[in-house]
């Protein structure tokens, strides 16, 4: 399966950079799903939402909460947020 670059940082740190599978982001519009080669795109997430992701070889989801923000995809993903915890 392809990969591309995700990258989520808040204004104090980066809090996760690596490859994934597939992206999946808690909008104001509802849940959006994000795969490798999808068309260039900018959505704000929601104020009090999460941040799922699939590395590459797993099944698990990896899953933070996020405070606002937005997420940017192009070639590379980036989800920009004011807060970042794991779950």
């Amino acid at each position: 399966m392809k990969t591309t670059k995700l990258e989520i940082m808040t204004p104090g740190e980066m809090i996760y950079e690596g490859d994934i599978e597939s992206l999946i982001v808690e909008t104001v519009n509802g849940s959006a799903g994000y795969m490798p080669g999808h068309i260039w795109c900018v959505h704000l997430m929601k104020e009090n939402g999460k941040v799922e992701f699939r590395e590459p070889g797993t099944e698990k989801l990896r899953e933070l909460s996020t405070q606002g923000g937005f997420v940017e995809i192009r070639d590379t993903f980036t989800v920009y947020t004011e807060k970042a915890e794991w779950k």
